[in-house]
């Protein structure tokens, strides 16, 4: 973490431990494992574990339905009057009893999932242990998805990668997350931390614990992540710009040994070369997916499952250093990830920084007018969903599945009163938002979950049950203010010039707003449509060839809602002008400065192409330089860019410069005082073949040389 942005194993398998030493502790689903007294020898019978194996009772095993289980019972001074219930198994046979361990014997039926499994004493009706237990399908499909879809992950964070000594999980926090609604976790390791640094072998005991959070996490029917995390920064703090052989090595070493460990299990547990690597420039990225390379390759040469087993490849920086993955001689189980913490300011960092001010209020709806200072300023919806909009573009939409292996949004600590409460409301829902996001952009999200948030590692105690009900599928609350609760299932149906949306009813809301943009995360602060009374709109008038984006929000006397999950769909068609910023449908994130600059507009009283253009409306008093540009534009090096300009006849425009400052603040201008007025004119920029992307800055300085209040047209800006 960092503030940047099932198995069916031969000896793993089915694991139904609880705590259960005392009352106080917790078992499946949050709920203490039942050590009741009973009478005679029983009086202080505990049950520790309830175990499925093979029929030597040695071997663990998977539970499939239709097939014959045995189930190992462990505790202490057990009574002869045990008996074992597991919901759907029928013809349970007691085979044996003692006073630490008891045998048993019956076939899962019915369906598969996850199953109650209880332990009492006939004599008297005493609950010893409850817990639950998952029971696979008898011929499950091949796994050929990397993750569940939906994907519902969390973290068992600062746990087995921890090296200043946090406690291993319990299988109870495993069951309950499972119960709660999750299917998939991420587990974090240190591996390195753990292995002997002059033969390079990893500690037997640790990776049993590793394999043991892994079992648990199976036997609550889980899809599971291991990776290599930050494991005191051997590999993530060490990126240069080519590859280190000793750390290639070591790379190389670990995973072979990993990969060995795990060979028997199946796609239901995938390997995560790394967790964050320090990265700042492509070359850095280029190293990182050279030792990713070796990652690969490690784990393909082990054999067995590993042959095809899904390899996550972690990845910081810019997504479009990223130009090609390693090969791997099994196509399509290669998997990026990525992590959000956005804005830092917000979600992970607390306190004022010399680079900005923490912020306690994210989203509109959610900004708190007895605290505006502390309102967030950046980084709101608009900016996750673009960048998840920029990773389903560049690895989802080409079959390369993401997951976004962190995200999370922590309570301001010190706030009281009304700052408090709007601050949680913040908290809980940009974590719903984010999460939502991922999924609506084909993406894995796993909450960055820590000891005893939202659960407890010893006993499954769910400690933030809002938290969990959003992360699982359910709502964030509302603004406190009273406004609606969000708008949800918002589905959008292109056809010719137009698309259809539909949303559910939210019980409260009078009407409903709508925001279309041309570029996701870019509606505007201003809606498109407001005082929609039902809850199906169609959208008309629209290019062909085009793709639109939408939100719906709520309304009521009190306010609006937080934002729906946004949507999109694209019109049949040819777009008129396919150039990458056509200002068809709105301004597409250009923004003006300066003082002789009054505004920015998508306008039909001017095109190059297509129907319309960027206005750019002057209002300036006195000669100057002002500008319209855009950042985070990615850009080849050496690349052309072309901008059309229409300057009308009569105005004072006397300079045109077209820019650029890349990643590194280099600056690349190509100004010109010749063109014809009452035309369109032809500028372009040519990017440096040393430029880094994507850009800082990317625009047009214009300069009057006097006051001048008119309009100059934008078009077809391309490369």
């Amino acid at each position: 973490m960092k503030h940047h942005f099932v198995l069916a194993a031969v000896a793993a398998a089915v694991l139904l431990a609880g705590c259960g030493a005392s009352d106080s502790d917790g078992g499946a689903g949050g709920q203490s494992p039942r050590l009741l007294a009973a009478t005679g020898r029983a009086s202080t019978a505990a049950v520790s574990a309830v175990n499925s194996t093979d029929s030597t009772f040695t071997t663990l095993s998977t539970l499939h339905v239709g097939q014959v289980a045995y189930f190992k019972v462990l505790g202490s001074r057990l009574p002869s009057t045990l008996a074992l219930d597991v919901t759907d198994c029928t013809g349970m046979t007691t085979l044996s009893t003692g006073s630490t361990e008891a045998h048993y014997r019956c076939t899962p039926g019915g369906t598969a999932g996850m199953k109650a499994v209880t332990v009492r004493d006939k004599t008297g009706g005493s609950t010893l242990y409850a817990s639950s237990v998952n029971v696979q399908a008898t011929n499950p499909a091949p796994i050929t998805t990397a993750l569940p879809m939906p994907t519902r992950g969390f973290n068992l964070g600062n746990s087995l990668e921890a090296v200043w000594g946090y406690s291993y999980p319990s299988q109870a926090v495993l069951t309950s997350a499972a119960n709660a609604g999750f299917n998939a976790v991420r587990i974090p390791c240190a591996w390195n931390t753990n292995t002997d640094q002059t033969t390079g072998k990893i500690d037997p005991t640790y990776l049993a614990k590793v394999k043991q959070a892994v079992d648990y996490s199976i036997a609550a029917g889980m899809y599971v992540v291991i990776n290599d995390h930050w494991d005191n920064g051997w590999f993530e703090n060490n990126i240069g710009d080519t590859v280190d052989p000793a750390l290639d090595a070591k790379m190389r070493t670990m995973w072979t040994q990993i990969a060995t460990a795990f060979a028997g299990y199946d796609n239901h547990l995938l390997f995560a070369a790394a967790n964050e690597p320090n990265i700042s420039r492509p070359s850095q990225t280029a190293a990182v997916l050279a030792y990713y390379q070796t990652f690969v390759n490690a784990v393909r040469g082990v054999g067995g499952a590993n042959t095809n087993r899904w390899l996550v490849l972690p990845m910081q920086g810019d997504a479009s250093w990223v130009k090609a993955l390693p090969s791997d001689p099994t196509p399509g189980r290669l998997m990026m990830e990525f992590h959000n913490y956005t804005p830092s300011l917000f979600t992970i960092i607390h306190t004022d920084q010399s680079w900005g001010n923490a912020m306690y209020y994210w989203g509109a709806a959610y900004h708190y007018s007895g605290d505006p200072t502390r309102n967030a300023t950046w980084g709101e919806e608009g900016a996750i969903d673009a960048a998840m909009q920029q990773l389903q573009d560049q690895f989802v939409s080409k079959g390369v599945p993401v997951m976004i292996g962190e995200f999370g949004a922590y309570t301001t600590p010190g706030l009281t009163g009304a700052s408090q409460t709007w601050n949680n409301a913040s908290r809980l829902y940009w974590n719903k938002f984010s999460a939502d996001s991922a999924r609506a952009h084909g993406m894995s999200p796993f909450y960055w979950s820590t000891p005893n948030a939202p659960f407890t590692y010893d006993t499954g105690a769910i400690t933030d049950q809002p938290l969990v009900t959003l992360l699982t599928g359910g709502a964030a609350p509302p603004p406190p203010n009273g406004a609606p609760v969000a708008v949800t299932g918002l589905a959008a149906t292109a056809g010719t010039g137009q698309v259809t949306l539909t949303w559910n009813a939210v019980s409260g809301a009078t009407s409903y707003q709508l925001y279309r943009t041309g570029n996701s995360g870019n509606e505007s602060a201003t809606p498109s449509v407001t005082g929609l009374t039902g809850t199906t709109f169609t959208d008309t008038g629209l290019n062909p060839g085009t793709t639109y984006y939408y939100r719906i929000v709520a309304v009521n006397s009190s306010g609006a809602s937080g934002f729906s999950t946004e949507v999109s769909a694209s019109t049949p068609g040819t777009n008129p002008d396919p150039t990458k910023f056509n200002f068809e449908v709105d301004p597409q994130l250009w923004t003006p400065g300066g003082a002789q600059i009054s505004g920015v507009a998508s306008s039909t009283a001017q095109h190059y192409a297509g129907l319309r253009s960027l206005a750019v409306n002057f209002g300036g008093a006195a000669a100057g330089t002002s500008s319209v540009s855009v950042s985070g534009t990615v850009v080849p090096s050496g690349a052309t860019i072309t901008f059309h300009v229409y300057i009308p006849a009569g105005s004072q425009i006397t300079s045109i410069e077209p820019y650029l400052q890349d990643y590194n603040w280099n600056w690349v201008s190509n100004p010109t005082s010749t063109f014809t007025p009452g035309a369109w004119n032809t500028f372009t920029l040519t990017v440096p073949s040393t430029s880094v992307t994507p850009l800082q800055h990317l625009g047009l300085n214009l300069t009057t040389g006097g006051a001048w209040t008119g309009t100059l047209y934008v078009d077809a800006i391309n490369w």
